[in-house]
């Protein structure tokens, strides 16, 4: 993926992950919160590799 496509994927999956679940839990359906908070961790787990990833590139340098 380039650069910046998965932080971008990653906060759409959140968003509307969120939106879902807002959605569902005004409707009172118990399978759409599910859905809903399965969309939010995959793209939290989107964003966190990221950053992770990014961590681990850098800390090998001699600055730190």
């Amino acid at each position: 993926m380039t650069l910046l496509s998965k932080k971008v994927v990653g906060l759409a999956l959140v968003l509307v992950g969120g939106l879902t679940t807002a959605h569902a839990g005004a409707a009172g359906r118990a399978w759409e919160i599910l859905l809903g908070l399965l969309v939010m961790i995959i793209g939290a787990l989107f964003l966190t590799m990221k950053i992770v990833r990014r961590n681990i590139r850098y800390s090998g340098s001699p600055d730190r």
